[in-house]
């Protein structure tokens, strides 16, 4: 990981860089819409990790009551298995387990192994598998969840 690098809050201003790195990652990209819900959205975690040039991953998610769930996290490809996504999800658990939260869930594509094998690595265990839970491309959906300690 950059020694360059630091935490920051997301917000609008962010907009147009999340959007890069949004298509550049998924298959199924979120609108500009989704993010303003989420930089609208009391209890909402924003927070990205950024460079000398600027953002380069993100994770959004969200507290309920004792849980907290991950919506999304990404890397720009030139910056994937550096450690980045890492640091974001230790710093993301930290802030549930800092606002009360007791576990976090995410869900995950089935082909995501990369994702699989970070979560896993974290801890995260799978909860369930949805057939069909994603659309274009098709494909089944992990829940997976971690007792946040």
């Amino acid at each position: 990981m950059s020694d360059g690098g630091q935490l920051v809050d997301l917000g609008p201003d962010h907009l147009p860089r999340l959007m890069e790195i949004e298509r550049r990652s998924f298959a199924s990209p979120w609108r500009e819409g989704d993010f303003l819900y989420w930089f609208g959205f009391t209890g909402a975690l924003c927070l990205g990790w950024a460079e000398a040039d600027g953002l380069v991953a993100y994770a959004l998610g969200y507290r309920r009551d004792q849980s907290f769930h991950l919506t999304s996290l990404a890397v720009v490809p030139e910056r994937r298995r550096q450690g980045v996504a890492w640091t974001l999800l230790q710093r993301v658990l930290r802030w549930a387990a800092d606002q009360g939260a007791t576990r976090c869930t995410l869900e995950v594509r089935a082909t995501n192994g990369a994702a699989l094998r970070l979560y896993a690595r974290a801890g995260f265990r799978q909860m369930e598998r949805r057939a069909g839970y994603y659309e274009d491309p098709p494909d089944d959906g992990v829940i997976m969840e971690i007792e946040i300690l």
